[in-house]
């Protein structure tokens, strides 16, 4: 049966989640503590496990990217007024006190190449914000970063992300 994962499709987390986690105790006990509902109504006992339960073997190599991505903001802090502060403001509302984990040397790795970046964009833009930001700029800072920009475009973003620009 093609599918997003081709052959594995039984283990894409998509599609374990829309298809298989309901029929999994270890998933409608974690899907019940957490008080989700799953698309196809299982029933669902009180109890908890580990998050592969519900979306399946592969959740984790097909998300490291986007994990790896929201870990960076978070460890960014993102000051007032930035579109990544007002986004975490909302997300977290509600949540217990904002303890991450310290970074590990990949991270920090990251966090450096993204500031650097901010210094660029700041150098760039100076006190232009939201609206004065032209395309044209972006890609004049884009092209200054030689043939391989396309490396840097995850830090760029970041750091304009995590821009004051008197948003909120």
């Amino acid at each position: 049966m093609p599918g997003r994962a081709g052959r594995n499709r039984n283990r894409d987390p998509h599609y374990y989640w829309n298809n298989t986690a309901h029929t999994k105790p270890a998933a409608q006990a974690l899907a019940a503590e957490l008080r989700l509902e799953f698309p196809t109504g299982g029933q669902m006992p009180t109890g908890f496990k580990s998050g592969i339960v519900l979306l399946g073997p592969l959740w984790e190599t097909k998300e490291a990217d986007t994990i790896k991505q929201i870990r960076i903001e978070v460890l960014l802090c993102p000051p007032p007024g930035s579109p990544a502060h007002v986004e975490s403001e909302h997300l977290d509302a509600g949540a217990p006190r904002w303890a991450p984990r310290g970074p590990n040397v990949e991270e920090e790795a990251e966090i450096r190449k993204t500031c650097d970046m901010e210094q660029r964009l700041n150098t760039q833009m100076g006190d232009r914000t939201g609206g004065d930001v032209k395309t044209s700029d972006i890609r004049e800072m884009l092209m200054g970063m030689g043939g391989d920009w396309t490396k840097n475009l995850a830090s760029l973003q970041a750091a304009i992300n995590n821009r004051d620009q008197g948003v909120g």
